[in-house]
């Protein structure tokens, strides 16, 4: 083989192997989720919009955005879960012992004033929570068919909406690092 179809067959192959593969992620519809859940799990109570039924005077029918219920039973099952812990987690939060990070856990921050057998109750709440809550970002990344190399950025969307419904007094990680009182 002479150097230039060497040299010709080599670029072939390099061009070809260089190929990008995009991975979507959803971001709209895990939005819309995660504050589906949290706000359901949260008991916030928020008034949907109505949209129009239809523009019969354009004769066109607008049934709006259609509503999006990324639910199945591992789903509905880890907030259920979830939903039955969070009164005993709230006066936690409230009271500044837990807080609830840019990457969707709960983290222990104030426990000085707990008595240990409230530290380790504290701690397996905690536990138990973080647990169903990692469970829960992979159920819902699977219905969404999000790619596990996305799960740090679902979970981002998560804390954001953890955080936005976090009673009053919750400590709230607001940049790496950096907590804030809510």
């Amino acid at each position: 083989m002479t150097k230039a179809k060497f040299l010709l067959v080599f670029l072939t192959i390099t061009i070809i192997s260089c190929v990008t593969v995009n991975i979507y992620f959803p971001a709209a519809e895990a939005q819309k989720t995660a504050k589906e859940i949290v706000e359901d799990v949260r008991g916030v109570k928020v008034e949907k919009k109505k949209e129009p039924q239809s523009f019969q005077w354009l004769g066109v029918a607008y049934a709006g955005q259609a509503e999006l219920e990324v639910s199945n039973a591992t789903i509905r099952a880890l907030k259920g879960s979830i939903k039955a812990r969070y009164p005993r987690l709230k006066p936690y939060l409230s009271s500044g012992v837990l807080g609830e990070s840019l990457q969707g856990y709960l983290v222990l921050k104030e426990t000085g004033s707990l008595s240990l057998r409230d530290k380790v109750l504290v701690s397996r709440l905690m536990s138990a929570e973080n647990r169903d809550r990692k469970a829960l970002y992979e159920a819902v990344a699977q219905a969404l068919n999000i790619d596990k190399s996305m799960m740090p950025r679902l979970r981002k969307v998560f804390a954001k909406e953890w955080q936005r419904t976090a009673p009053s007094g919750t400590w709230i990680e607001v940049k790496p690092g950096k907590w804030k009182r809510k």
